[in-house]
């Protein structure tokens, strides 16, 4: 009778490539639920001396959601409002990227619908909104009716929202910067004694002409490096802009300075070590810790 064939064991490089084949493939598996694994965070942001009438008051920051854009981004922004719906946060901040495609204003807009806040929900575009974007695949979307989502637009522009009744009675001015002009179309006057706020997608820099004119500011455009490869000098993101923060709240000028991580991904479908992130910060007038400066 014939011999069967013995078969050839695998070589070292065949080994190798197995080894390198099954490495990416879970690395990949992680980045991909890491992705998901949204961290929602409820915070308490101390402004020393603001007005009583803003005591207390919940501000939800969403941003850099991409619905529309292959990967788990809505399932990850349905997380972010299941997680808000019940909190009843009184005003909602969007700082742009929210959508990548027109068909995904609908997943958005209609996960939108389900949170109610008192004082309404204001947003400024972002980049990926006029279809500028390092991927090739980016394009600019039709854009929705905004007058028809619910979501007050702010190109430029401010709406001031009056708090508090009699003598206590504060404005709180809500001003957005255009992602195109980085707002220096506004016309504010910094002698105005509103509270400031503003939202612009990508996070200004130190001597920006804009820093002294606002109390707080919130950002998003980073998603806080969405890959960071650990390096002997720490971790590093694989896309830098030279900006000197990512992520956290910082000290801009005379104010505070907030950037979301977001929570969706872009190009890739993947994150590391930088998890998705949601927002509700209570706005309270005790002493504030030390900040980066």
């Amino acid at each position: 009778m014939p011999r069967p064939k013995r078969r050839k064991p695998p070589s070292s490089l065949g080994r190798l490539a197995a080894v390198a084949f099954g490495g990416s493939l879970g690395a990949a598996a992680y980045m991909l639920y890491e992705s998901q694994w949204l961290e929602p965070r409820e915070e308490v942001l101390c402004l020393e001396g603001i007005p009583p009438a803003l005591e207390g008051l919940g501000l939800l920051h969403l941003s850099d959601a991409h619905i529309g854009q292959w990967g788990l981004n809505l399932r990850s922004f349905r997380k972010a409002v299941d997680w808000a719906v019940c909190r009843r946060p009184d005003l909602v901040l969007l700082t742009g990227d929210m959508t990548g495609t027109r068909r995904g204003h609908s997943g958005f807009f209609g996960q939108l619908g389900r949170l109610h806040p008192r004082l309404g929900l204001y947003a400024v575009l972002g980049n990926h909104e006029y279809g500028l974007s390092k991927n090739p695949f980016a394009r600019a979307a039709e854009p929705p009716a905004w007058e028809s989502t619910g979501v007050t637009l702010l190109r430029d522009r401010c709406v001031n929202l009056e708090l508090g009744e009699g003598s206590d009675t504060v404005t709180l001015r809500l001003c957005g910067a255009d992602y195109l002009t980085g707002g220096h179309g506004m016309n504010i006057d910094p002698a105005d004694p509103a509270f400031a706020v503003l939202l612009i997608h990508r996070p200004p820099l130190p001597d920006d002409p804009l820093a002294h004119r606002f109390d707080l500011t919130f950002a998003g455009h980073t998603h806080g490096g969405q890959i960071r490869i650990p390096t002997p000098w720490g971790l590093r993101r694989l896309h830098d802009e030279d900006l000197p923060y990512v992520a956290g709240i910082h000290r801009w000028g005379t104010g505070r300075l907030a950037i979301s991580r977001g929570t969706g991904t872009t190009f890739l479908p993947f994150r590391l070590f930088t998890r998705p992130e949601v927002v509700l910060y209570r706005l309270s007038g005790a002493p504030a810790p030390p900040l980066n400066l």
